[in-house]
């Protein structure tokens, strides 16, 4: 039972807004900020609200999920861990294209 506790940390990591988001885009290389919210905007159709993407990335940076080494540095890239989990949601992404027109929502 002690393993659902590990699945249900391991959501918890992708429930903050954009989260899945910049994962995704970071997935296929280093990212300016700038871009992330042009790249989220047009995936989510809707705004983006500057704080909520700040704490997601926060959020995704405390977990050793991304980096942004130093405010120098102007791009945000994922760790090794960070790809670990981009492959996972794809087999998730994969499952739903699978199964997601079956779901009562």
């Amino acid at each position: 039972m002690s393993d659902l506790f590990q699945i249900h940390d391991t959501l918890d990591l992708v429930q903050p807004k954009f989260s899945v988001e910049v994962l995704f885009a970071l997935a296929d290389g280093p990212l300016r900020y700038s871009d992330l919210v042009r790249i989220i905007t047009v995936s989510s159709g809707g705004t983006v609200h500057p704080s909520t993407l700040s704490d997601s990335l926060g959020k995704l940076k405390d977990n050793d999920l991304l980096r942004h080494p130093t405010p120098r540095e102007a791009t945000y890239r994922l760790t090794e861990k960070g790809h670990d989990l981009v492959a996972l949601l794809r087999q998730v992404q994969a499952w739903g294209d699978a199964h997601g027109n079956t779901l009562d929502r």
